[in-house]
């Protein structure tokens, strides 16, 4: 890559980029090839292609142990971030490969290990470099940081494109390994969002200690359990403390992980995947009225849509509409807000946003690595 191609890039108004997400379940990537047309609320964003990669266990077991600060220490961080760096940059260059879109960017969001906005700190792995290096293509990465150094919780980084691509009113959650929430206003100024807890990353651990499965596929696991409601009132109890904050806010799996639940005996490790769906979307309708504006409709994104116990949870529990839209966007929808930003990037807008946030002031997102 030349610098006359970067400066092309900059100049142009529309552009097809490939944006590369791995959420807080590291159970593999969703790939989404988005055109971005403009800037701002006025951005025209196409979904042209998308594919879902899923790891094999053992590497999703070698990525989840490096969130573990009992098992990880910075030579396990370092080995880690090359070696995913390198499953990701396969898993792109084969998606290239079928695809017949000429693919000018890669926005990639790396691989969140740890997650600390108490300490303004994150930390997201996958090396860019072997990504622009193996593909050929400019990768923007590195969302987090920029907001962070400005006071923010470089989180839920997804609002913006929440606000570009919906209605206002609505309510756009998604069920990834954290559940987050945002409300979206006309004004960019009055748009809301936040971690509202775990979403499945929990959930995600019984079925693998008990079922050896990576996940509940189908909610199959929590429809055939009931719900224990002494044991959702511990696992209320001991979210209080998140609860509780105020916006903004944002966590991840340093909190809801195997420590969460030491001491949890269910009568059946299927009511306890039952109890922890009831528990997830509890505190995510609990977090909405407590918290945010009167909205209209739910739309929800991200794997927890795909299960149909946690989404008539939601509906029994909110009183709302609940959308879950077509299987292609929930699942690619992050990556598209990916896109989004590195949209904006090259546009030189910033796409933070100081209220989700709490950051001083918007910036621009995103660093830059060449081929």
């Amino acid at each position: 890559m030349i610098w006359n191609e970067i400066r092309d890039l900059l100049s142009s108004d529309s552009r097809d980029i490939l944006g590369v997400m791995s959420g807080t379940s590291a159970d593999g990537l969703e790939l989404a090839i988005v055109n971005c047309s403009g800037s701002g609320k006025y951005m025209k964003v196409k979904l042209l292609e998308h594919s879902s990669v899923q790891f094999e266990s053992r590497f999703h077991d070698e990525i989840v142990r490096t969130f573990d600060p009992s098992l990880s220490g910075v030579d396990r961080v370092n080995r880690m971030n090359f070696l995913i760096g390198k499953r990701h940059a396969d898993a792109i260059k084969s998606f290239l490969d079928r695809t017949e879109v000429k693919v000018e960017a890669i926005a990639y969001h790396g691989q969140t290990v740890y997650h600390d906005p108490a300490m303004h700190a994150t930390l997201q792995i996958g090396e860019a470099d072997i990504v622009s290096s193996e593909t050929g293509l400019p990768v923007v990465f590195d969302f987090r940081k920029k907001d962070m150094v400005f006071g923010g919780e470089g989180a839920p980084i997804i609002p913006y494109f929440d606000w570009i691509y919906f209605k206002s009113g609505i309510y756009a959650v998604n069920l990834g390994g954290i559940a987050n929430v945002t409300y979206v206003a006309e004004k960019l100024e009055d748009v809301k969002a936040f971690d509202t807890g775990p979403a499945n990353c929990l959930i995600d651990l019984v079925a693998k200690t008990y079922f050896n499965m990576e996940f509940d596929e189908g909610g199959k696991i929590a429809a055939g359990g009931s719900v224990d409601s002494e044991i959702l009132d511990v696992l209320i109890e001991r979210d209080r403390k998140y609860f509780e904050r105020q916006p903004p806010k944002s966590t991840g799996r340093e909190v809801y992980n195997k420590a969460f639940l030491e001491g949890i005996s269910a009568s059946s490790p299927e009511n306890l995947v039952r109890t922890l769906v009831r528990f997830s979307v509890f505190q995510l309708v609990q977090s909405i009225n407590s918290y945010l504006p009167l909205g209209k409709r739910i739309v929800v994104t991200g794997g927890g849509a795909l299960n149909p116990v946690m989404i008539e949870d939601l509906k029994l529990l909110s009183g709302l509409d609940v959308e879950v839209p077509d299987k292609t966007f929930l699942q690619a929808k992050e990556a598209m807000g990916i896109a989004v930003l590195a949209q904006e990037f090259f546009n030189g807008v910033e796409a933070n946003v100081p209220s989700v946030t709490g950051a001083r002031k918007r910036v621009v997102l995103g660093k830059l690595a060449l081929p």
